[in-house]
């Protein structure tokens, strides 16, 4: 679910760039926004997402106790990752267009593959050790995952009607992510920025209404399951990322989201619609204004070039790890709940969380950074020389009075 280069730190753009210092807190201007590679908040958002997932995944709390409608709500921290993704993709290719004057499709399709494919097919290697070769779920359970393996070799296990059940369950959720990088890659490189904006508010408007007048239209149809295999908060993502690209999308939640109360609010409000209200589908109106909340908290806290608590050392490291933690979370679980005191939620809960984030350190550190190393040497959209020399051409080119800034853009086109 992580999603690095353009909120990795550090990146080969930042490399060529000065170095802004503003204080934490505080809104930053459009170019200094424009500038950054590295987004604060991010990373502590993505940890807030996976300890929700975690907590929902744990044994569950009785109907009566006070934490039991939060744990229920856990499931919807996928929903803050897909807003995460929609934003960050997007940003990185806008931003990627702008620098070289091209989008290079197969090297955003080299680093997807590089970044995500190798822990997730080991995962899947060890889930069908478990599986086939352990014995370690339920003859029923031993059938549905040979039912979905190809599902989830091939990434559409959330088109199947038990996309939610068995052992490698929550896959669904990665199918979803990586159908989006595909789709929408190809979408932003033959179809013009405004046809991209206007399909996405479309999708979003017409599954809105559909799912409103006749409810979830995908329970026993696998063709509508495909068709509204899009998830809305992606798309809020991308639109966010949108409206944050340009001067004037900037200064309107500059002005809306720019006093240092906002993003309190914001988070609180969203917090609070976690804890106290159960809802209904994923699609529902409650569902909506839950993702509309997620997407102004994170739009928030972008702008802003540094974020206490979230942008602390530790929540920096769960976000990080979080793609490694989601993968492996639940042996992890399933393991605790073996032990003395593993059905109590909050004892499930504290060991779980504890162990993952120690595992999931370990294989990040050994396994999934060196990767990232690889593939940003070899497939960022700009190596540390040409981007110096794309910001040399374009602070050349924006002093000169006789340049348009449309030929800003394609100066470098031939960058790799």
């Amino acid at each position: 679910m992580k999603l690095p280069f353009v909120n990795e730190r550090p990146g080969v753009w930042a490399a060529a760039e000065a170095p802004i210092h503003e204080p934490a807190g505080r809104v930053q201007s459009f170019d200094s926004f424009r500038a950054r590679s590295y987004v604060n908040a991010l990373d502590g958002l993505r940890a807030v997402s996976i300890l929700l997932v975690l907590f929902h995944h744990v044994p569950r709390y009785s109907a009566q106790h006070f934490l039991h409608t939060l744990q229920e709500n856990g499931r919807y921290g996928v929903s803050f990752f897909f807003v995460i993704s929609g934003f960050l993709i997007c940003t990185l290719f806008l931003r990627e267009e702008e620098k070289t004057g091209r989008i290079d499709l197969w090297r955003f399709y080299g680093r997807r593959a590089l970044r995500l494919l190798p822990l997730y097919y080991l995962a899947l290697c060890l889930h069908a050790i478990l599986v086939f070769g352990l014995g370690q779920y339920t003859l029923e359970n031993q059938a549905l995952f040979k039912e979905k393996l190809p599902a989830y070799l091939f990434y559409y296990s959330n088109w199947l009607a038990t996309a939610t059940q068995g052992p490698f369950f929550f896959a669904w959720s990665l199918a979803v992510e990586e159908q989006f990088y595909l789709v929408f890659g190809l979408l932003l490189f033959f179809a013009s920025r405004r046809v991209v904006i206007g399909a996405a508010l479309a999708a979003l408007l017409v599954k809105a209404a559909v799912y409103g007048l006749f409810g979830n239209m995908d329970v026993n149809s696998t063709l509508w399951r495909v068709v509204f295999s899009y998830q809305e908060p992606v798309l809020l993502g991308v639109l966010a990322a949108f409206a944050l690209n340009c001067r004037e999308g900037y200064r309107f939640f500059r002005r809306w989201l720019g006093p240092s109360r906002a993003p309190a609010c914001l988070g609180a409000a969203t917090s609070a619609w976690i804890c106290v209200h159960a809802m209904r589908s994923q699609s529902w109106w409650d569902a909506q204004l839950l993702y509309l909340l997620m997407t102004l908290t994170l739009v928030g806290l972008v702008i802003r070039p540094a974020t206490p608590v979230l942008g602390g050392r530790f929540m920096t490291h769960v976000g990080q790890i979080s793609y490694g933690i989601y993968l492996l979370h639940m042996m992890v679980i399933s393991s605790a709940k073996k032990m003395p005191g593993g059905t109590s939620p909050a004892l499930c809960f504290f060991f779980s969380s504890i162990t993952v984030i120690i595992v999931a350190s370990l294989v990040y550190k050994y396994f999934e950074h060196p990767i990232i190393r690889f593939y940003k040497k070899k497939l960022s959209p700009l190596d540390p020389g040409t981007a110096a020399r794309v910001l040399a051409t374009t602070a050349a080119l924006a002093a000169s009075p006789a340049e348009s800034p449309n030929n800003i853009a394609k100066a470098p086109s031939g960058a790799t």
